[in-house]
């Protein structure tokens, strides 16, 4: 019985720690993807304004 206590405590420990890291990763991933699209949005914002003469009737934003 102390084996099975045993098994299941250090299985529960596992996957807890398996479960933190998957989110930390997770975390980590959406940080990265909102700084690169908020990155590109800026960067087309800039060239948009180029274009805005050509374009009247036609108004264009970027937004995310």
């Amino acid at each position: 019985m102390a084996a099975l206590d045993t098994l299941r405590d250090v299985t529960i420990d596992l996957l807890a720690r398996a479960t933190r890291g998957v989110c930390d990763g997770s975390l980590l991933n959406a940080d990265a993807g909102r700084a690169d699209t908020s990155a590109r949005i800026d960067d087309w914002s800039g060239i948009l304004s180029l274009y805005a003469a050509d374009n009247e009737s036609h108004p264009v934003r970027a937004t995310a």
